[in-house]
């Protein structure tokens, strides 16, 4: 396991715990002599995105699109990574989340030809 995808997950662990006092701070802690920038940003995303998770509804919708998030923020983005979001949009039945979910081809593309 590489070092960012370590940081991502005990950032994850981190906004997931209920009982976490100080859950930014933590991070804060955890991130403290990281100086490459990039993987700092992709790994505070992360922390978010399970942080959001944490505090909000575990609704399908939510799910699917920090699901989108997370392989959007992905580094260095899966060789499949399109066909992966396909899949993801391939969850939902509501045409309306299919187009809300589907703008991510956009961002896809974005950091893929960055």
């Amino acid at each position: 396991m590489s070092k960012e995808q370590e940081l991502i997950k005990q950032a994850e662990k981190l906004a997931s715990l209920p009982d976490c006092a100080e859950p930014f701070e933590q991070l804060k802690a955890l991130l403290k002599d990281e100086t490459d920038l990039e993987m700092r940003s992709r790994v505070i995303a992360f922390f978010y995105i399970a942080f959001e998770e944490a505090l909000c509804s575990r609704e399908h919708f939510n799910m699917l699109n920090n699901k989108v998030r997370k392989l959007i923020n992905t580094y260095p983005l899966p060789d499949d990574a399109e066909e992966q979001l396909d899949h993801i949009i391939e969850q939902t039945d509501n045409a309306y989340e299919r187009l809300l979910l589907g703008r991510a081809h956009e961002a896809l593309f974005i950091q893929r030809h960055q």
